[in-house]
This record gives C-alpha cells, structure tokens and sequence, in this order.
C-alpha cells in the first residue's frame, strides 16, 4: 500500500469509513486545493491533467504510489466519464473516501466551469465578422484537427488489433457517414457485438485482463472503495436530483453523454454535432463554424476539455443555470460507476461483460474519433467547401507535433491562432 498522508492517517479506518477527527477536514481542504489548481493551470485536456495529478499526489505528496495514477489510466478509459474525472474521483476515494470523491470532482471542474462561462457571456459580445479574428479562429480549427488526429496516432496501435476492430471501424465510420446512425447507436451495437464475441469466442477474444495492463497491475488486498463508500451513494443521487430539478431535460442529455464518453472528450464531438449542429438538431442549430470555434475556444482554456463544452453548450441552452446542469448531468454518471467499480476492482476487471465491453468500446471509441476529425477537417482545411492549404498545414504539423511530443497543446493553439491572423492580415484565408 501506498503511504498514507501524515495529517489524514485517521481519517480512513480498516473497513473504508471516515471519522469525524479534524485531520478529515484538512484532508478535503488539500484535496480540494490541489486539484483546483491542477485543472487551473493544465492546459490540454484530461491526459495532460492526469500526467500533472501523478506527478502532484505521487511525487510530491507521496499520498500515491508515484505512477499510481498512469497505471490506472486502462481502467479511467474503460469507465464511461472523463478521465480527469475520474482520476479525480480515484485519488479523493485514497485518500478520504465518499466525500473525498465528491470534493475532488467539484474542484477538478469548478475552473472549467467558471472560466467557460465567463467566456460564454462575452462570446456573443466578440467581432466574429472581423477578418483577423475569424482567421484566428481557422487556424485555431486547424490545429484542433491535428490533436484529434494525433491522438488517433498515438492510441491506433493499441486499440486496432485484429480483424474485429478493423470491421468494427469501418463499419461504424459506414453506418455514420452513409446511413445516418446516431454515434450513439454504433457505440452500443459495438458494446452488444463485444459482449456476444467475449461468450460466443473467448478464445479468440477474451483475455484475462483489461487491455493495456499487465497482470501485475491487478488489484490485491484492500478494497479502494469501503461498504460505507458505497452506502453512501444514495447521497449522490439525491444531489443529482436537485441538480436536475430546474432543467431535466438539459440534465439528462448531458447524463447521457457522460455515460457515452470513453477515453477522453473529443469522442463526443460526432455527438455534439448531431445534437448541436445544423438545421436539424433537436437542441441547437449551430451553423459548423459557431460549433468549430466554441471548440477551439475550449481547447484553449483550462480544465477537462469535455467540461468546458458542457459549460458552453449549457449555457447556449439555459444561461448560467444550464451550464451547472449541463455539467452536472456529465460528472454524475462517472461518478457513481467509478464507486462501484472500484468497490471490488480485480473482480470487476476480471468479469466477462467487462471485457466484452471493453471489446466493443475500444474500435467504437476509435471510430468516434476518426469521425471527429472527418468533422473538424471539414470545418478548417474544407472551410466553406473550399480548401486551405494553411489550415491543411496547420493539422499535418499539429498531427505530427503532438504524436511526437514536440509541442503541447497550448503552444500548438498560440501557434495556430497567429498563423491564422498573419494570413488574414495579407488578406489570405488560408
């Protein structure tokens, strides 16, 4: 086991339950401080937040094993939420259980949330008919198109394997492009067809273990997660309640995305577009460009990437009331998984619908995104149904910057914007 903070070592007994002894309120006070100035400062999403979190809780506080967090990383992506979110809901479960948890959650998201809808307010308010600033925005698309391709780069090895995750990819990219199929729709026939191959073939598919972990990283000993944990879940549902009282609809949507999200935001993106985008939407009717730039804008500032666009799109739907909803309704599903998961984690990672899921999950979620960058390289290198080549530039050295570490998110958003001014500026849209 891992060292247990000197100031909180009384704040979990054997059996997972917390004291009333003032080091439990010293406790939820760092936890609190720390991971709101994690999601503060990181800017790029939650494999950035969660690479900082490591670094914080097991480096430099040693209340985790140092690399604790990466290991777990397989199991932050098999559940449905964000994985900063759940590396959040993870670390204040270690260390002081239920409301721990809950306090991590609200301090990895409280950034996010204040700074987006500071930015909603006044986006209304921005030129957006200014040359220089739409050129801002292109470039911005551009480089938004390479870190979704990057990120396709750098996970394709690991999920692509065999002939089930290439008939999955392309027919999922088939039934989205051709035949109109919500992402939705091909995300849980994936799931189904995953679960049917883990009983029908094991052989062929099943595995004694979540992709991507060694057997030496499976749990042992002491539960993560306490009965009392678990007891208390019924509070958390009746937080969701009144969260979702003013707004049920705006809750419930966004409940629905989170329990769709595996492996990182921008497998929403294909959602949001059906939800938010064109004519037809049911939400909202966001022309591609709007959609494109509350995108990039949100790339741009702190926090999970996946927050900040449920602050934006709640606000679009709600004022500063949706926002809070919209948020809401994304965290709570994780949350409540993740507790239940954790509650017996070797037993969960070893289930044969697990890994069916999982089956299912890892070419969908490869899909999602490969149908994310067919979005946003419409909205930047096809702009208007034109092509530009800047902004086509733009993508291939993000792609290749990011997949090999030679520049992080922010630089890669600086560095598009201005490329997009300085074109707009000698009057070429690029």
């Amino acid at each position: 086991m891992c060292p247990t903070p000197p100031h909180i070592s009384s704040v979990r007994n054997l059996t997972g339950h917390s004291d009333a002894k003032p080091g439990r309120f010293r406790a939820l006070f760092a936890l609190f401080r720390e991971w709101f100035l994690i999601s503060l400062l990181v800017v790029g999403g939650g494999y950035a937040i969660i690479v900082a979190a490591d670094d914080v809780f097991g480096r430099r506080l040693k209340w985790l094993r140092e690399g604790e967090l990466l290991e777990r990383l397989p199991v932050f992506q098999s559940i449905p939420g964000l994985i900063a979110g759940n590396s959040a809901i993870y670390v204040g479960l270690r260390v002081a259980g239920f409301a721990g948890a809950a306090v991590s959650m609200l301090a990895v998201a409280l950034p996010s949330f204040v700074i987006i809808l500071a930015v909603a307010r006044g986006y209304d308010c921005l030129p957006l008919k200014n040359e220089l600033l739409q050129g801002a925005f292109l470039g911005l698309r551009g480089v938004l198109t390479g870190i979704i391709l990057a990120t396709i780069v750098t996970t394709w090895r690991r999920v692509m394997r065999g002939a089930w995750s290439w008939f999955a990819l392309v027919a999922g990219l088939v039934a989205m492009e051709c035949c109109g199929v919500a992402p939705a729709g091909v995300l849980v026939t994936c799931m189904v067809a995953g679960i049917a191959l883990e009983f029908l073939l094991p052989a062929a598919f099943g595995s004694a273990r979540v992709a991507g972990e060694s057997d030496d990283a499976v749990e042992t000993g002491k539960p993560v997660v306490g009965a009392g944990d678990v007891r208390r879940l019924p509070l958390a549902a009746l937080a969701a309640a009144l969260c979702c009282a003013p707004m049920p609809g705006v809750f419930f949507t966004f409940a629905q995305f989170g329990l769709l999200c595996f492996g990182g935001g921008n497998v929403l993106v294909p959602i949001y577009v059906r939800t938010f985008v064109g004519p037809a939407a049911p939400l909202l009717q966001l022309t591609p460009d709007h959609f494109g730039n509350l995108l990039a804008v949100t790339q741009m500032t702190p926090g999970p990437i996946s927050v900040n666009a449920a602050t934006f799109f709640g606000y679009k739907l709600g004022g500063a009331l949706g926002s809070f909803v919209a948020t809401a309704g994304l965290l709570f599903p994780s949350f409540i998984l993740l507790v239940l998961a954790l509650r017996s984690l070797s037993k969960w990672r070893r289930s044969r619908i697990v890994r069916g899921l999982l089956l299912g999950v890892a070419p969908a979620t490869m899909c999602l995104m490969c149908d994310a960058a067919l979005v946003f390289g419409g909205m930047s290198a096809l702009a208007g149904g034109v092509f530009r080549p800047v902004s086509a530039a733009l993508a291939v050295f993000s792609t290749w910057a990011m997949a090999r570490k030679k520049a992080g998110v922010m630089r890669l958003v600086v560095f598009g914007a201005a490329m997009g001014v300085a074109c707009a500026a000698v009057g070429w849209r690029g």
